[in-house]
C-alpha cells in the first residue's frame, strides 16, 4: 500500500499531528506522561475505528491495512512528545513510555474492533453506530460516578481517570495493567470472531452477536466492583463495616476508629446540620449518608481521592476521613444542603460553575484555619494577592490559580452577597438566573463594592500571612507534577519504612531537577537520620533563598533553626526562631517558634527536645510544664499525646493547674485543650475551657473563631445525651 495514495491515512496523520501540536502547548498534556497518553488514546480510538469502517465499506483488505498503518499512527504522537520533552521539559521518559504502552497502544485495537463491530451489526450506517458506541462507552463512567460512591473510573477509551486534580501522584498501577489486559482480550476476541465470520461469510445472526457482546459488557460492569475497577456502596460498607443512624444522618465508618473519637465526630455531624439549617433556611428532604474512612490512604483506595474530601449532592452523600472532620466536614455537609436548590441531574450550580459551587459551601463553613473568611480575604486583597471576580466566575477559571485563593474569594464574596441581599437571592443566581436580574447590578459593579469592603477591613501589613496561605503553585504550573508527586510518594514511603539511604537518593534526585519543598524537606530529614546533620544544615541554608516568596519559606526557616540546634549552633538557632516569630505568618508557626525560643534558654533542653523521639519530646514538655505552664507548648504536647496513644486521664493530669488567659498563646492553648477534651467526650471540661479561651481579645480577630468554638461547645454540652440516646448503632465501634 502506498501511504501517499491513501488520502484517508494522510488526513488521519494530519489530524494526529495537529492534535499533538496542540497538546504540547497545553499544561499537563505538554508533558510526555499520563494526560498526553489519555488524550491520544481517545483520538486514536476514533480515528482507527473510522478508518476500519472506510476500508470495509470499500471492500479493501482492512486487516493488512490496519497492520500497516497502526505503527505509524502510534509513532507520530510519541515522536512529537519525546522531541518536545527533549527540547523543553524532560520528566521521566520511562514513565511516559509506560503510560503510553498501557493506555495508548491498546487504543488502535479498541478502535478497529468497535469499527468492525459497528460495520458488521449495522452495515447500512456503520459510522452512526460507531459514534453511538463511542458515546455509550464514554457514558459508562458518568453512570458509575453518578450512582456509585467513587470519583475515579476505568474505561476503554481513556484507560483510567484518577478523580480530583488535588491528587497529583499517579503511576501505572497493577490494577490498570490488569484492566488493560482485559480490554485487549475482549476487543481482540471481538475482532477475531467477526473477522472470522466475515471471511467465512457465516450466517450467524447479527442480533445474536450483538446480544452476546451486550451481555458480556453488562456482566463486566456489574462485576467491576468485585474486580477492583469500580466501587459501589456495598463494597465501601463491607470494607468499613461500621454503621449507625442519627436523626439526620446515616454514618458509615471504619470500625478501627475508637469509640470516643467516633462519637465526637457523630455529634459534630448533628451540630453542623443544626447550624447549616439556619444558614440555608432550608434542609435536605432525606438523611445524608456520611462515609468516614480511617485515613486518607483508605479513602484513596476505595473512593479515589486521598487529598480531597468530597460531597455528591445528588446522592446526598459525603466522603471524609476521621482525621479531617474538624476541617472539612461542615463544608461537605453544606454541599448536600445546596441540593435543594441545585440544578441539572447533579443538583449543583447552573453550568457546573465551580466558583458558585464552592463559594456557597465556604460561606456556610466560614473559617479558614482560625481566620474568618472576610478576614483572610482582606489579608489576601490588601497584601497584593488579588484576582478579578469576573474571571473567577467565568468557566473553569476557578482552578487557574492557587486553590486556596479561589476558595477564599468565592466564599467571602458569597458571604458578602448573602449578608446584604439574603440567601434567597443567591439561590436564584445559583439556579442560573442572570446576575444582573437577581441583583439589579452587574457583577463588576458589585465586585467593586466588595473590594472596597475588603479594603476597609484592614489587615494591611500581613504580607507574610498572605504569602503563607497563598504562595503556592497550581498543578497546571508545576514542573512534571505527576512524575514528581509519584516520586515523592516513593520517597516518603521509604523514609517512613526507615529506608533512609533510599529516601535520600529519591529526594536528592527530585531536588536536583526542580525546587520542591517536600523533596527538600525530605532530603534534609533523611540526612539527619543518616547522621549527616551538617550536610542537612548546609543544604537548607543554601536552598532557603529559592523559597523566599513562597508559602514554604517559613517552615524552612523553622527547620533551619532546628538543624542549627542539632549542629549546636545555639545562638544562630535562637536568632532564626526569633526571626520567624517576628514574621508571624501563621498561628501554628508562631507557637512553634515561641516554644523553641523559650526552650532555648537551656541549651541542653532545646538540644534534647529537637533531637529526641516523639516519646522523648512528650516527656520533656510534660516535665517542662510541671511547675508553670508554657502555653505555647499546649498544642504540641496534645498532638504528641494523640500520636503516642496516651490515655486521656493521664494527659489531662498534666493540665491540673489554673489556666490564665491573657495573651494569644494562652488563649489558643486553652482552645486546643478544650478541643482535645471534647474529642474525648469531656464536654463539661471542654465547654469550660472554650469559655476561658474566648475571653481574649486581639486585633487579629481570633475572637471570632474562639466565639464560634464556644457556641459549638455549648450546643454539644446541651444536646449530646439526647442525640446519643436516639442513635442506632448497626455495628459497634471499636472500644
Amino acid at each position: 500500500m502506498s501511504f501517499k495514495s491513501d488520502k484517508r491515512f494522510v488526513i488521519s496523520v494530519f489530524i494526529i499531528i495537529l492534535f499533538n501540536l496542540l497538546l504540547i502547548k497545553t499544561p499537563l498534556t505538554s508533558i510526555f506522561g499520563y494526560e498526553f497518553s489519555v488524550f491520544n488514546s481517545v483520538i486514536l480510538v476514533i480515528i482507527t475505528g473510522l478508518l476500519t469502517i472506510s476500508y470495509l465499506k470499500r471492500e479493501e483488505n482492512y486487516l493488512n491495512k490496519l497492520l500497516q498503518i497502526s505503527p505509524g499512527l502510534l509513532v507520530i504522537p510519541i515522536a512529537i512528545s519525546v522531541i518536545n520533552s527533549l527540547l523543553t521539559t524532560t520528566c521521566s521518559l520511562a514513565d511516559g513510555f509506560l503510560f503510553y504502552l498501557v493506555i495508548t497502544v491498546p487504543s488502535v485495537l479498541i478502535g478497529s474492533s468497535l469499527g468492525l463491530f459497528a460495520f458488521y451489526i449495522y452495515p447500512r450506517h456503520p459510522r452512526i453506530l460507531f459514534i453511538i458506541l463511542i458515546l455509550l462507552t464514554a457514558f459508562i463512567p458518568v453512570i458509575e460516578i453518578y450512582y456509585y460512591p467513587q470519583i475515579y473510573f476505568y474505561n476503554p477509551l481513556a484507560g483510567y481517570f484518577p478523580g480530583t486534580i488535588y491528587d497529583e501522584g499517579l503511576s501505572v498501577s497493577r490494577t490498570l495493567v490488569i484492566y488493560r489486559i482485559i480490554n485487549v482480550i475482549f476487543f481482540l476476541s471481538i475482532f477475531y470472531s467477526i473477522n472470522l465470520i466475515i471471511k467465512k461469510k457465516s450466517g450467524i445472526n447479527r442480533l445474536i452477536i450483538g446480544v452476546v457482546v451486550l451481555v458480556i459488557v453488562t456482566a463486566f460492569i456489574i462485576c467491576s466492583p468485585y474486580l477492583g475497577f469500580s466501587t459501589n456502596k456495598w463494597k465501601v460498607e463491607s470494607s468499613l463495616r461500621g454503621k449507625c443512624y442519627t436523626e439526620h444522618f446515616e454514618i458509615i465508618y471504619d470500625t478501627s476508629i475508637d469509640t470516643a473519637y467516633l462519637k465526637n465526630e457523630i455529634i459534630n455531624h448533628e451540630y453542623y446540620y443544626f447550624e447549616l439549617k439556619k444558614f440555608f433556611q432550608d434542609e435536605p428532604d432525606r438523611k445524608i449518608t456520611s462515609f468516614i474512612f480511617k485515613d486518607n490512604k483508605q479513602k484513596g483506595e476505595l473512593f479515589g481521592s486521598e487529598n480531597a474530601d468530597v460531597a455528591k449532592p445528588w446522592l446526598f452523600q459525603i466522603y471524609t476521613s476521621s482525621e479531617s472532620y474538624d476541617h472539612t466536614l461542615r463544608h461537605e455537609i453544606a454541599h448536600v444542603f445546596t441540593a435543594s436548590f441545585g440544578t441539572t441531574p447533579f443538583k449543583i450550580a447552573s453550568s457546573f460553575n465551580p466558583a458558585l459551587i464552592e463559594g456557597i459551601a465556604e460561606a456556610a463553613a466560614p473559617f479558614y484555619g482560625t481566620w474568618y473568611l472576610d478576614q483572610i480575604a482582606a489579608i489576601a486583597y490588601n497584601n497584593n494577592f488579588r484576582l478579578k471576580l469576573e474571571n473567577l466566575y467565568s468557566g473553569f477559571n476557578f482552578f487557574g490559580q492557587t486553590s486556596g485563593l479561589s476558595y477564599v474569594y468565592a466564599g467571602s464574596f458569597t458571604n458578602y452577597l448573602i449578608n446584604r441581599h439574603g440567601i434567597e437571592k443567591f439561590k436564584e443566581w445559583y439556579k442560573g438566573k442572570p446576575f444582573t436580574e437577581v441583583y439589579d447590578s452587574s457583577l463588576t459593579e458589585i465586585a467593586d463594592n466588595y473590594y472596597e469592603h475588603l479594603s476597609h477591613l484592614g489587615f494591611t501589613g500581613k504580607q507574610n500571612t498572605a504569602q503563607y496561605y497563598f504562595g503556592r503553585q497550581t498543578i497546571f504550573s508545576k514542573f512534571c507534577p505527576r512524575y514528581i508527586a509519584d516520586q515523592l510518594r516513593k520517597g516518603w514511603e521509604n523514609y517512613n519504612d526507615n529506608h533512609f539511604a533510599e529516601s535520600e537518593e529519591i529526594f536528592a534526585h527530585i531536588n536536583g531537577i526542580t525546587h520542591n519543598y517536600s523533596a527538600l524537606y525530605g532530603l534534609a530529614l533523611s540526612k539527619v537520620k543518616l547522621k549527616k546533620e551538617e550536610e542537612a544544615l548546609t543544604l537548607i541554608e543554601n536552598e532557603l533563598p529559592n523559597y523566599k516568596n513562597s508559602s514554604y519559606y517559613f517552615s524552612l526557616e523553622l527547620l533551619t533553626g532546628d538543624l542549627r540546634v542539632m549542629n549546636e549552633k545555639y545562638e544562630k538557632a535562637r536568632d532564626k526562631f526569633y526571626e520567624l516569630n517576628g514574621q508571624n505568618p501563621d498561628l501554628h508557626l508562631y507557637y512553634l517558634s515561641k516554644l523553641r525560643i523559650n526552650l532555648s534558654a537551656n541549651k541542653s533542653l532545646i538540644y534534647n527536645y529537637i533531637t529526641g523521639t516523639d516519646s522523648a519530646k512528650y516527656e520533656i514538655l510534660k516535665n517542662y510544664n510541671s511547675d508553670s505552664y508554657d502555653y505555647s507548648s499546649f498544642p504540641v504536647m496534645i498532638d504528641l499525646a494523640v500520636l503516642l496513644g496516651r490515655p486521656y486521664k493521664e494527659v489531662i493530669e498534666i493540665f491540673n493547674k489554673n489556666i490564665i488567659v491573657n495573651d494569644i498563646e494562652s488563649s489558643y492553648g486553652a482552645y486546643y485543650l478544650s478541643n482535645y477534651m471534647m474529642e474525648n467526650l469531656d464536654y463539661t471540661g471542654g465547654r469550660k475551657l472554650a469559655a476561658l479561651a474566648g475571653r481574649f481579645r486581639d486585633s487579629d480577630g481570633i475572637e471570632l473563631f474562639l466565639r464560634s468554638n464556644l457556641i459549638k461547645a455549648n450546643w454539644i454540652y446541651l444536646n449530646y445525651d439526647k442525640i446519643m440516646k436516639n442513635m442506632i448503632f448497626v455495628n459497634s465501634p471499636k472500644s
